[in-house]
């Protein structure tokens, strides 16, 4: 009787351990606990089971999508993504300066927000404007180019830097204002005005006859705003450079369809000379003008070379050679 009792108590385990590689129905789990003597614990049983079956399920799901639904799926994925790639590019709006490191800066040219040239650079970067409308030129303060650095006002952005040659030869520069994105047609309303040593010259977009706005200066091109070029940047030179940019009420353009549009400009100064020495011989030149002592170019700094001009001075926007 005991031997029989040992075999029927085997067959029973025998089946439990065979129902671990299958789902266990409801019905089979209450058999189990009543011939286990309900020793089983059915939360642990089923929670083993259920994440299997469910992927399963959700497998089973997507094969069953016809190449139909695929697609669909597939076009909304890509619209989402192209809205939030959208959504980025209106809250885009820096005003960046970028001076040419290969050709101007290692060679003494630099630019900074402040005349005294304290943390002289070759890139600076303006605040943006977010979320601003329409005003008149008539809005914009009148001492809106004796303020350094980033000065942006109610619906408009400001933007004041200086350049200076602070190196050991003269030369020349290209400064160009261009238009890098825009949105919802808000170029035809814009105004870039250019403050160079005191002198204003304002840009926009032709009129839609084909003639400047009123007081205005067309855009060179569709990309590129307007340029400046120094042919006689001496050694001690110094620029300054005031940007303003803002959506001109008064423009026939400047309708509700552009709200929510928006505009990204930069300022790219280049040299003026192609030069088609090697980097290689570039690198070796400054080292041996290093070694000699051949007053090695501190672009960062103040100090100013040993030429007929400079002696001893800081290289300031208040001790500028062309005063």
């Amino acid at each position: 009787m005991s031997k029989k009792k040992n075999n029927l108590d085997n067959d029973k385990k025998h089946h439990f351990r065979k129902k671990k590689s299958a789902i266990v129905r409801i019905e089979e789990l209450e058999d189990m606990m009543a011939e286990e003597g309900g020793d089983i614990d059915p939360e642990k049983l089923v929670s083993m089971y259920m994440p299997h079956r469910k992927r399963r399920q959700i497998g089973r799901a997507l094969l069953r999508l016809d190449k139909l639904q695929v697609v669909l799926l597939a076009m909304m994925l890509l619209v989402v993504g192209l809205f939030i790639v959208a959504f980025m590019q209106e809250k885009m709006g820096n005003f960046t300066i970028n001076l040419n490191r290969l050709e101007l800066y290692r060679k003494g040219i630099s630019i900074d927000e402040s005349g005294n040239f304290e943390n002289a650079t070759a890139k600076l970067v303006a605040d943006t404007v977010q979320d601003a409308t329409n005003i008149s030129i008539a809005d914009l303060p009148e001492d809106i180019d004796s303020i350094e650095g980033s000065h942006n006002g109610k619906n408009y952005m400001a933007y004041t830097y200086y350049i200076r040659n602070a190196g050991k030869e003269d030369l020349g520069y290209i400064a160009r204002v261009t238009l890098d994105s825009c949105a919802k047609g808000a170029e035809n309303a814009v105004r870039v005005a250019v403050w160079k040593n005191g002198e204003r010259v304002v840009y926009a977009e032709p009129a839609s006859d084909g003639n400047p706005e009123e007081g205005c200066t067309n855009f060179k091109t569709d990309k590129v705003v307007c340029s400046y070029e120094e042919n006689n940047f001496l050694v001690g030179n110094v620029d300054k450079y005031t940007i303003v940019i803002w959506m001109e009420g008064d423009d026939p353009d400047c309708v509700d369809s552009i709200i929510g549009g928006s505009v990204q400009f930069s300022m790219h100064i280049d040299a003026d000379y192609d030069d088609e020495t090697s980097l290689v011989w570039k690198f070796i030149k400054d080292i041996k003008d290093t070694l000699t002592g051949d007053k090695p170019i501190n672009a960062a700094g103040n100090d100013a070379p040993n030429d007929s001009y400079y002696t001893d001075q800081e290289v300031r926007w208040d001790t500028r050679r062309n005063q």
